[in-house]
């Protein structure tokens, strides 16, 4: 019988994953492990004593609190639900317009605000191009992403030379953060995430990635799984890596998609 052998890293991935409340099956298909395996690893985990100058393994980690209840100026508009809807579904008036005749009826509403409570209340289906995604934590999820700058031409080669744009946003607020590199290498990508979390002044319990080989190892199309080296960076920050499947769009927000121009 052939036996695998298992890396510390990877004993220590099964359990970060496991107290951040991720189910076992979740874990051996992010991981590539037998669902057994990880059953093996959790049980270890739990009933391992520590030796001396090694921490306690931790306890699991219980679910968050519930999400806030919906802002002020959302809650100002729940009177006028029944006539926002006859104004979208009879009538079918653009959000801009019925903006307008809220303000005539002294409801002065930003439009990100009633375009927020539309969606909340279910007043209007969502496009199909879109998946909607479920309502996080702040500081819960950032998507990263790499868009095209444009082309510099080297004044000592004369090449061109691509630019490339890291973009990470927060899944919660949208705030995002766009670091240029040259290269869409390791050291590079990092380079740039350490800029993102000295911005925003924290890091995030996941982060949701593309597949790039940097990051990514292989093409599994079914169950991507992260580089060494990326999941080494991602132990020492302590945020969980979670790679999107090879063109599925549908893994990650559509909202974070940009297109940039020089």
């Amino acid at each position: 019988m052939a036996y695998r052998e298992v890396g510390r890293m990877e004993y220590d991935e099964v359990v970060r994953r496991w107290q951040a409340g991720e189910s076992q099956r979740a874990i051996a298909r992010a991981l590539g492990l037998a669902r057994n395996t990880v059953a093996v690893y959790i049980r270890a985990a739990s009933a391992e004593p520590a030796t001396e100058g090694e921490a306690k393994p931790l306890p699991r980690r219980q679910p968050g609190p519930a999400l806030e209840q919906p802002g002020p100026a959302v809650a100002r508009l729940a009177p006028y639900e029944a006539q926002v809807a006859r104004w979208l579904r009879d009538e079918r008036l653009k959000l801009t317009r019925i903006q307008e005749l809220l303000g005539q009826q002294g409801m002065v509403v930003k439009y990100t605000t009633l375009r927020r409570f539309v969606r909340q209340a279910g007043l209007a289906k969502a496009p199909k191009s879109t998946v909607r995604m479920a309502e996080t934590a702040p500081g819960e999820v950032a998507e990263m992403d790499f868009g095209k700058l444009g082309t510099l031409v080297d004044a000592t080669t004369g090449k061109r030379r691509t630019v490339w744009a890291l973009v990470i946003v927060l899944t919660m607020s949208r705030y995002s953060f766009v670091w240029p590199l040259l290269q869409q290498t390791l050291d590079e990508t990092i380079a740039g995430l350490e800029a993102t979390w000295a911005f925003f002044g924290g890091v995030t319990r996941r982060l949701v990635l593309d597949n790039f080989p940097a990051a990514v190892a292989g093409t599994d199309p079914l169950a991507p799984r992260p580089t060494r080296g990326f999941l080494e960076y991602s132990q020492a920050r302590g945020f969980l890596v979670d790679p999107a499947r090879v063109a599925r769009p549908q893994d990650k927000d559509d909202a974070s998609y940009c297109t940039f121009f020089l």
